[in-house]
């Protein structure tokens, strides 16, 4: 019998009565928790079995909240595959008592907030945060979603489109089709097998059932109370979002006859294994994945075996399997952890980037492979290793800082179906058993007759297809000569297990000294600029030091910004084996180029940094790069220049507007042929030249003294400009797009090539000026229309999946950018709609109802507003101020000024000046048939670009 959830038998609407007569459910108060947590706990289960975990924060900006359900697509009917996604768009489009299909989306993001879900294979996870004092209004719309949805059948086929639209936008995705050609691998019929995603071909009426009828019936049999995990975080006090909570939820549904989790079978079928299988790449990438069944780790949490192997499997320092494969130039990165890991079984696997010569030597790849792992079996099971990794994790808890609430809420919603609610605060960093015995049980399942040789690269040629994604691919028995000559593979000089530790933080004290407001300059000199904040507001030992080296060599030509490139990539090649260390001891450096030069990002524990610094610095300057690592990096390069065409239509018009707009910048043709006569000595030359003419600039901020900056300013002196001339390099400038040359009632149109069936579409509106004024009514439009244009282009018309409209800040030049990838509409149709949504919206403004006008000011206010949860992260904003040369540190709180200073009537004015200025928009797209123009726009040629100006920086 089909049970429509909506409609309440007489008793469980009486029992929903009686919640609010009884007496309230208890608090349960002793979670474990870090000590750097001031957020308070509980939990509880509602007379329904729904288990729910509250966190109250007097301090929060935000609220948020997530449901976890036990249930993902493994759970698919086999007539009906993607149906648990589909049910997961279904759930948000109206309920009974909001029976607008957009309320839930509009409340939420009117509201200063935003919301998503995910389906995985066995949970399905809806999660949103808002502004923290509308949360009871939020929870009220969110829970009527589990107790009283309408699954209205007016929805059900506009939603399959968008279901389908989902499909084809990552239809040349190379992860998807590896992990589609995957799943032919597995035992036949296991449930993790199915097409999770669903299209126009298996969401569809059958004979004997309708898709709506499908989907009745799968929300009856799966959704349960006591299937689900409720997370709730909010300003008020426990007892109060516990009175929300039993209110609210207390009515979810729990049949008795709900189907619970099925046990699966075996990954692979008994006489499967060992086996090879080859798959077609898209993109010209190379990988070889070796995965070995294991038994589920879920239960072994505290001693953690696959976390426990996969660090020693995936080091990356002197003596590790990566370092044996870079020095025979096999591979180019490695990385090992646990996959599907679900309470019957689990995969631990090792991931390789491979080099040309890996391709063609992938059986000595996996002697390495097998060697080293024996190296584990003989020597491998240290309590020095396991101490190490315990002490980190047991600082990391110690001296945790807070996470974004609605990451926080969706993962330990996740989190509450496989750990007690007292331990899922802790659970991830509770490494207190060594167990021995258990590592060499996981150890003796890495063997040669029980692996998954998996390689994908782009020259797999095969009549074999996956089902949906239809990517070629093929399947060989491994020969018991192979088998055999593994298992005895002998282990190279050199090869090694990881030394002692020595970047493990030792002192974690927090300094004394009074906290800075904001970065005070403590030094300025020409070629060198020092600021310096002590800040331990987070109640953690942790710093960043960060340090641009700016060069005019960066920004001169295609053929300079690809010697950057190269030179950075070979530097973290030199580095690697010594920086390791430090990351897996919460010390992270990154290293980048960008436009007027390199930036080096030291974060983390602030105990070793200056020891790392050094290293770096001298290893930069002493760097002598071997050929064989240049010639790897400078393919890898290419490569990834080449797969640029291969990326989604949506990120390709978005990079062909902003390499227009930078000026200057480089097309990947442009930089493809200075790449193709580019040698080592050049880059070595490069290399010598670039530290000869320097602007340095350095931020230090966090658990650190003035004094201890101050030396690291020194040491930076000594190091790299003693012999360096000092310089300023300019900043790009943007081009600011007029009227000249451009006819009357035309707009700028750029169209672009893209190798895809779908359409990419994008209409950039741009500012006047750069002042923050500009920015704020740019940043406010935004806000009022993103919501609208999402809702009127892709809820109602249908015409994409990927569909937002954004602002389009680049170098504080204020823009507007609406963005579309559509399987059906050309750019011609996306183009008249914007336009038609943009005059309407322009129509409508003035009209608006002020209160609506000033939440959604508020709204953004409260975004601006958004507190920092971590030093990396307010550093981060610090040295964007210092690179738009504010030594105020108050853009923020200037743009929340003017942006609470905006009218109805002012910003309604704007808008509709702006959208006379047609010379200010730019449209970019790609279209099929390719390069046909777009009406209404004057295509930008050369001529054009040469009468356009440029927004000065200022810098």
């Amino acid at each position: 019998m089909t049970r429509f959830p909506h409609l309440l038998s007489a008793r469980l609407l009486l029992l929903g009565l009686l919640v609010f007569v009884q007496s309230a459910v208890a608090l349960q108060r002793d979670l474990i928790k870090s000590p750097n947590d001031t957020r308070e706990y509980a939990y509880l289960t509602l007379p329904n079995q729904l288990q729910v975990l509250l966190i109250s924060d007097p301090q929060a900006d935000k609220a948020a909240a997530a449901m976890d359900v036990a249930v993902g697509s493994a759970s698919d009917p086999q007539d009906f595959q993607g149906l648990a996604h589909f049910l997961e768009h279904m759930l948000f489009l109206g309920t009974q008592r909001y029976p607008d299909a957009s309320e839930y989306q509009k409340f939420i993001s009117s509201h200063g907030g935003s919301h998503n879900a995910y389906t995985s294979v066995e949970n399905t996870n809806y999660f949103f945060d808002i502004q923290a004092g509308h949360l009871k209004g939020a929870l009220d719309r969110f829970s009527q979603q589990f107790t009283a949805p309408l699954f209205n059948a007016e929805y059900v086929e506009r939603e399959v489109n968008a279901v389908h639209s989902e499909f084809t936008s990552r239809i040349k995705d190379d992860g998807r089709r590896m992990f589609d050609a995957l799943k032919e691998t597995l035992r036949p019929g296991h449930p993790y097998a199915g097409f999770s995603v669903g299209n126009l071909d298996s969401l569809k009426d059958r004979e004997e059932k309708s898709l709506r009828q499908a989907l009745l019936d799968f929300y009856a049999d799966h959704y349960a109370a006591r299937k689900m995990r409720l997370v709730v975080l909010g300003r008020e006090p426990l007892p109060t979002l516990r009175d929300w909570v039993q209110a609210k939820f207390s009515q979810i549904p729990n049949p008795a006859d709900v189907k619970e989790r099925a046990t699966f079978p075996p990954f692979f079928a008994d006489d499967y294994l060992p086996a090879k299988v080859e798959i077609q790449s898209i993109m010209d990438k190379r990988s070889l994945t070796v995965a070995f069944p294991v038994p589920s780790a879920l239960k072994a949490y505290r001693a953690q075996p696959i976390g426990y192997l996969s660090n020693l499997l995936g080091h990356e320092g002197e003596g590790s399997l990566l370092s044996a494969l870079k020095a025979e130039q096999l591979v180019d990165s490695l990385a090992s952890g646990g996959q599907f890991d679900n309470p019957d079984q689990a995969l631990l696997t090792v991931r390789m980037g491979l080099t040309e010569q890996g391709l063609a030597n992938q059986e000595r790849i996996l002697e390495l492979l097998f060697a080293y792992i024996e190296l584990l079996k003989q020597d491998g099971i240290r309590k020095q290793y396991f101490d190490e990794q315990a002490t980190m994790l047991e600082i990391s808890f110690r001296y945790m800082e807070k996470s974004e609430p609605i990451h926080l809420v969706s993962g330990l919603a996740s989190a509450l179906q496989h750990y007690p609610a007292r331990e899922v605060l802790h659970a991830a960093y509770d490494l207190s058993d060594y167990n021995p015995t258990l590592y060499n049980e996981f150890l003796q399942a890495l063997r040669p007759d029980n692996m998954l040789w998996v390689v994908m690269h782009k020259g797999v040629e095969s009549e074999r297809k996956s089902p949906w994604y239809e990517t070629p691919w093929k399947q060989e028995k491994l020969s018991p000569d192979l088998l055999a000559r593994l298992q005895q593979a002998q282990r190279p000089r050199g090869m090694h297990l990881p030394a002692n530790n020595q970047f493990i933080p030792e002192d974690t004290s927090l300094i004394q000294a009074s906290p800075s407001p904001k970065p005070e300059q403590l030094l300025e000199k020409p070629g060198l600029t020092l600021w310096h904040a002590t800040d331990v507001s987070f109640g953690t030992p942790r710093s960043s030091l960060f340090v641009t080296l700016r060069s005019p060599l960066a920004l001169r030509s295609a053929d300079d910004l690809n010697k950057t490139e190269l030179m950075v990539s070979l530097f973290k090649e030199v580095l690697n084996e010594f920086s390791y260390p430090a990351l897996l001891a919460g010390l992270d450096a990154e290293l980048y180029n960008h436009m007027r030069g390199v930036t080096l990002k030291i974060s983390g524990y602030n105990d070793k940094q200056s020891v790392l610094l050094q290293e770096v610095l001298l290893t930069m300057l002493s760097a002598r790069f071997p050929q064989d690592r240049f010639d790897i990096a400078r393919e890898r390069l290419q490569r990834s220049l080449q797969n640029a065409k291969q990326r989604a239509p949506y990120e390709q018009v978005m990079a062909r507007l902003q390499r227009f707009l930078i000026d200057p910048s480089w097309t990947e043709e442009e930089r493809l042929a200075a790449l193709d006569t580019l040698t080592l000595e050049q880059v070595q030359q490069f290399k010598e030249a670039f530290f000869k003419e320097l602007d340095v600039v350095v931020m230090q901020s966090g658990n650190v003294s003035r004094a201890a900056s101050l030396n690291i300013a020194n040491m930076l002196e000594q190091l790299l400009l003693r012999e360096a001339k000092p310089t300023q390099v300019a900043r790009p400038r943007i081009v600011e797009l007029n009227d000249n040359s451009l006819d009357e009632g035309l707009r700028w149109g750029l169209p672009y090539d893209v190798e895809h069936p779908d359409t990419g579409f994008i209409h950039y509106l741009q500012g006047r000026d750069r002042t923050l004024e500009e920015q704020a009514r740019f940043m406010l439009l935004a806000q009022l229309l993103a919501s609208d244009y999402y809702a009127q282009i892709r809820t109602e018309k249908q015409l994409g999946y990927i569909v937002f409209g954004t602002s389009f800040e680049l170098l504080e030049v204020p823009g507007l950018a609406f963005i579309v990838q559509s399987p059906s509409a050309t750019a011609s149709t996306l183009a008249q709609e914007t336009e038609a949504f943009l005059s309407q919206q322009a129509s409508s403004l003035p009209k608006l109802d002020l209160a609506q006008f000033d939440r959604q000011k508020q709204a953004l206010i409260s975004q601006l507003e958004k507190q920092e949860n971590s030093i990396y992260e307010r550093n981060n904003r610090y040295w964007q101020e210092i690179d738009r040369e504010n030594d105020q540190f108050n853009t923020r709180e200037r743009l929340i000024t003017l942006v609470r200073e905006q009218t109805r009537e002012g910003l309604a004015e704007f808008f509709a000046q702006l959208l006379t200025q047609r010379g200010k928009a730019l449209v970019v797209y790609s279209d099929r048939p390719k390069n046909q123009s777009l009406s209404g726009t004057q295509e930008i040629g050369s001529e054009q670009m040469s009468r356009f100006g440029r927004f000065e920086t200022g810098h």
